[in-house]
């Protein structure tokens, strides 16, 4: 009878934890973590298919709810913004994942293969914008002439000269092509300018 009491004894707490431990906040975030960390791997195969909109969704789920985010997710997450062109998130998540792993990563080639092509892209689109914003300025009369008809040639400086080199080692003076030697161009021609559309005079 006594052995049976200490067996009771011995297994009735063991029982207690296994019912009581569906409720248990470690063991529901164990669980909850598990559910995350599939939600990337379907997060993977979900880009790897270009379904970059819902990869993305799961991807961000598990970013929103990880305590302990793995290193790898940081390359996911970088390459599948690379494809939405979402380049300057792309660039901070592949370095972030450099950051981490180093060399030693296993997605480390292809995650500078996949850096270099978002900072080309970041840069075109950029140069493009910044294009855009001037094309933009100039058409709204942002850079109006305010009443002048003439401006001092930006090519020169309205030095009406422009200065390079020669073969053996002189220096060559070319009359400006676009002010004609004026050292000046006028209203129209500086809105040219300010649009990357002018062009040296006949």
């Amino acid at each position: 009878m006594l052995k049976e009491n200490l067996h009771i004894n011995k297994v009735l707490p063991i029982l207690i934890i296994i019912i009581t431990g569906f409720n248990c906040p470690v063991l529901s975030q164990t669980v909850s973590d598990q559910s995350l960390m599939v939600e990337i791997e379907e997060g993977v195969k979900l880009m790897d298919e270009g379904n970059y909109i819902e990869a993305d969704r799961k991807f961000k789920r598990a970013l929103r709810n990880l305590e302990v985010l793995p290193a790898e997710i940081s390359f996911y997450f970088g390459k599948n913004s690379y494809f939405l062109d979402q380049y300057k998130q792309s660039i901070n998540w592949l370095n972030k994942y450099i950051e981490l792993k180093g060399t030693k990563g296993r997605f480390f080639e292809e995650c500078v293969e996949y850096l270099n092509r978002a900072e080309m892209a970041y840069k075109l689109e950029s140069e493009k914008n910044s294009d855009i914003v001037i094309s933009e300025l100039t058409k709204s009369n942002e850079f109006d002439c305010k009443g002048h008809t003439h401006f001092k040639c930006p090519i020169c400086l309205g030095e009406g000269v422009l200065l390079k080199p020669g073969k053996m080692n002189d220096v060559l003076y070319q009359t400006c092509p676009y002010c004609s030697g004026g050292g000046f161009i006028t209203c129209e021609q500086y809105k040219l300018y300010l649009r990357g559309e002018l062009k040296p005079n006949n």
